[in-house]
């Protein structure tokens, strides 16, 4: 069985300065494979990897390695590791290296611990050495492919870098087979593995199940779609641009567009009516460059900060989601300003706190649903994202107490979405920078009166040509119209009591609940309540009809429950659970997305 990679639809700088080998692979044969790993700053994916080398605490002293985790798919090498004691920001104000053994040949390369490096890559300096036979040649994060997650300070962290690199292939001289892995800190104290000769890993050539694809279609047809996109420099209404835009909006064809670094809004409002075929869409800008489009009209608006970085939108949605629906729209500072990220994050909570106790810009009622979104430009503490989701006020002494910004006294849900088609989860990227693409664009919304449809990050340049051809796009579009891709994100209402989810086939009592995540993988929870002991069954079916799973068939007491639906080692899908309770029963439907 031959794999082929799913790198080839790279940017034109990088198909000239990589060589695209093929990878021959097997099918798979033991839980030893190739890994499904997904590099979004999330970790789920890592369980099932064996550590391949645990790090004693004190070695170190700010950067002390506590793990390392290596596994690979048909076109990346995946290493996860972690930190003892402090967080660190991986792409900055650091010099932690990664060197690589790529052939195992001790003699070759650089040497260093016992290894002969091929590859070596200093994070917090941004750039690596290619060690070839001819010499030391300098390479930027482009040129290996390189992926890490998170963006901000952190203790694990995941990255990939492409196996069919220059490095990796020894100038397209060799397919990997075993490397040696060593990790030094900034000044060498501590070191991945503690004794000479590296970590050693044996290239898996099983090939790993490509991701399942994500449709960009909504789920239903009466959900509200939500696109948030940095358009760089006010690119829709560049001429040079403005085709690649077009052809993207009216394929995503959402219902409310929330822009940054985008001026013009009636200019703007015009070109998306022409694009969508709308009459009447409302737009408000406010601030720094912050426009939102809408079908829905708008009832207020307001600026949320001094700096003039996020801005408030009510919209009138009452009759789609029985309660009308507030858009926060951010484009906080970027770079090494993180005092001035801080103070707006500080500001936003507390504005959500001071308006939920009545002293708002305009009236908030109780359960409207909010989403904040846009380039929050979180390249430095992690503090800035724990504020804007879990309240947590850093300057108490100016913005006041923390206050847990959902209707249920919770955090606001991060929504992290995959590309369509491949398995990565950054939102901007850009080969010409020394930066490596990251998740920079976010959305934030209260999952408790919000029901999660379809949501995505659309990646023209990793698409198929088929998938291109289905949807009217070009392979460059996403790639030319910006630097930051479109994140996309589907919703209902997800309160239980709202006229359209009363569940009107079981009987008055009995609750079930939307399952949640929805897309999943692998796992989602599903909730339900009952009002009196009685028998419960809860099956899961796919769309043939065939059932897969029994998650309950007993007698229960009265009160709420909630089981966890795990599809390991099923297909992606659509897939059906069934609720029957007293007689009656409801069906809900699904979606494995691996």
């Amino acid at each position: 069985m031959l794999c082929r990679g799913g790198i080839q639809r790279i940017s034109a700088m990088l198909q000239k300065s990589i060589i695209l080998a093929t990878i021959f692979c097997l099918p798979a044969s033991n839980i030893w494979s190739g890994s499904p790993i997904t590099i979004d700053g999330q970790f789920e994916d890592w369980t099932s990897v064996p550590v391949a080398h645990s790090d004693i605490a004190g070695q170190g002293l700010d950067e002390d390695f506590a793990e390392l985790k290596i596994t690979n798919d048909n076109d990346f090498l995946f290493l996860k590791f972690s930190f003892h004691n402090n967080e660190q920001l991986l792409q900055d104000l650091n010099n932690i290296r990664l060197y690589i053994d790529t052939d195992n040949n001790q003699q070759s390369g650089f040497q260093i611990h016992g290894i002969g490096a091929d590859l070596e890559w200093c994070f917090g300096c941004r750039q690596g050495v290619y060690h070839n036979s001819t010499g030391p040649i300098t390479i930027r994060q482009a040129e290996i492919v390189l992926r890490t997650a998170p963006t901000i300070t952190a203790k694990n962290f995941e990255l990939a870098l492409s196996l069919n690199s220059l490095p990796m292939t020894l100038s397209a001289t060799q397919t990997p087979d075993t490397i040696a892995v060593v990790f030094a800190t900034s000044d060498k104290a501590d070191l991945i593995p503690d004794q000479p000769g590296g970590v050693r890993y044996v290239i898996d050539t099983t090939c790993v199940e490509p991701p399942g694809l994500i449709p960009l279609v909504r789920q239903q047809q009466q959900h509200i779609r939500v696109l948030t996109y940095n358009t760089r420099g006010g690119g829709l209404l560049n001429s040079s641009r403005q085709g690649h835009f077009q052809r993207i909006i009216q394929t995503l064809d959402p219902d409310i567009l929330a822009f940054q670094e985008q001026a013009g809004g009636d200019q703007v409002k015009s070109l998306i009516a022409s694009w969508l075929q709308e009459t009447n869409l409302h737009s408000v800008e406010l601030g720094n460059n912050n426009l939102v489009v809408s079908r829905y009209p708008v009832l207020n608006q307001a600026l949320m900060t001094t700096s003039g970085r996020t801005m408030a939108v009510m919209l009138q949605t009452e009759s789609v989601l029985g309660t009308n629906l507030l858009i926060l729209n951010s484009h906080l500072a970027c770079c090494s300003n993180n005092a001035s990220r801080q103070q707006d994050a500080d500001e936003i909570i507390m504005g959500l706190r001071n308006w939920r106790a009545g002293s708002g810009p305009f009236p908030l009622p109780d359960n409207t649903p909010i989403i904040h979104l846009g380039d929050f430009n979180l390249v430095g503490s992690s503090q800035q994202l724990r504020t804007l989701a879990e309240g947590d006020i850093a300057d108490e002494l100016n913005f006041g107490s923390d206050f847990y910004p959902d209707w249920d006294g919770t955090a606001l849900t991060d929504l992290f979405s995959r590309h369509t088609s491949i398995r990565m989860g950054y939102t901007w990227s850009n080969d010409n920078e020394s930066f490596s693409p990251g998740k920079l664009d976010y959305i934030l919304f209260t999952d408790s009166v919000i029901e999660l449809g379809n949501h995505f990050v659309l990646n023209t340049l990793a698409m198929s040509d088929s998938e291109l051809d289905m949807y009217g796009l070009l392979s460059d579009d996403t790639n030319i119209a910006s630097d930051h891709l479109p994140r996309i994100m589907d919703i209902s209402s997800a309160n239980p009591l709202s006229v359209q989810d009363i569940v009107v086939d079981i009987p008055h009592g009995f609750q079930l609940f939307p399952a949640f995540p929805n897309p999943f993988n692998p796992t989602t929870k599903i909730q339900y309540s009952l009002p009196v002991a009685t028998h419960v069954s809860l099956k899961v079916y796919d769309m043939l009809g065939r059932q897969v799973k029994v998650l309950v068939n007993e007698f229960k007491t009265s009160g709420s429950y909630r089981v966890e639906f795990d599809a390991t080692g099923l297909a992606s899908g659509l897939y059906a659970y069934r609720f029957e309770v007293a007689g009656f029963s409801k069906v809900e439907k699904i979606m494995l997305l691996k």
